[in-house]
């Protein structure tokens, strides 16, 4: 069966149209028999009209996401004198955008592109952090952006979930006496990694808080008891002084959103002030 040519004409990457066409291709039972070829980085007229007349050569429909208005009147006339379907994903949007918010667009290749990354970053970080999620795999220690150390109950997940939120991958360790910590731990760069700790009273006040609504009993006595925490606490201590490398937050009445962006300007203090 010979598979029809759909070109996907962008200034920037093509990715946003790329995915616009594979959703609509899925509406269809005979969507696999148009093939999709990508042309990228088409800004002027000359390139233009190479892509155009090859889709004329190869009988393709034209799908395109050109953002400079003179360009995209510049395809129209030639797709109508070549005889060429040719479909604008965005041109009326722009236009229309442009007469409600009475401003011209910026009219700037690879803006939308630039929206899907970082929105797929952020799919990518939230997937991170649930599978690393309290320790239970180290592997993922070498791509992490944050590592997050501490007993628990010092806000480890939520932390990690709300940095992810942000497109980081975050790995959170919890700290528990007689667990040795993840070999791996000591081969990555160590200003990732940041410890927290709380007042043991809060700590306390947290634990008891759980155990009440999971109904705990047996264990739960020992996991709240303020004798074992101090214990906890003392050996978190320990681990944080042969680790003077790692910055250490005291989450105790922080938000967690004051505390992540204390945890972003420990990491990348640098970065984030430039």
């Amino acid at each position: 069966m010979e598979r029809h040519p759909l070109f996907i004409v962008s200034g920037g990457s093509g990715e946003t149209a790329h995915r616009m066409a594979q959703a609509a291709l899925t509406q269809f039972a005979s969507g696999d028999e148009l093939v999709l070829r990508r042309f990228q980085n088409v800004r002027d007229e000359a390139e233009m009209e190479r892509v155009l007349q090859l889709a004329k050569e190869k009988g393709a429909v034209v799908v395109h996401t050109t953002v400079s208005k003179e360009l995209r009147f510049f395809l129209e006339d030639r797709a109508k004198a070549l005889g060429l379907v040719q479909v604008d994903l965005f041109g009326s949007l722009l236009d229309t955008l442009a007469l409600f918010l009475k401003e011209k667009p910026g009219e700037q290749p690879g803006l939308f592109h630039a929206v899907d990354d970082r929105y797929f970053r952020r799919i990518e970080a939230i997937e991170f952090a649930l599978k690393f999620d309290d320790g239970q795999d180290a592997s993922g220690l070498a791509e992490a952006d944050i590592v997050l150390v501490g007993l628990s109950r010092t806000s480890k997940t939520p932390l990690s979930m709300y940095l992810a939120m942000e497109g980081h991958k975050v790995i959170n360790i919890p700290l528990v006496p007689g667990v040795p910590l993840p070999p791996a731990l000591s081969k990555i760069p160590q200003g990732r990694i940041v410890g927290l700790t709380i007042q043991p009273e809060r700590l306390q006040e947290i634990r008891l808080h759980r155990m009440k609504r999971m109904g705990g009993g047996g264990q739960a006595d020992r996991y709240t008891d303020m004798a074992h925490i101090l214990a906890e606490m003392d050996y978190a201590d320990s681990i944080f002084k042969a680790h003077r490398r790692w910055p250490v937050l005291d989450v105790t009445g922080r938000s967690i959103e004051e505390t992540a962006g204390l945890v972003l300007d420990r990491v990348f203090g640098k970065e984030r002030a430039g």
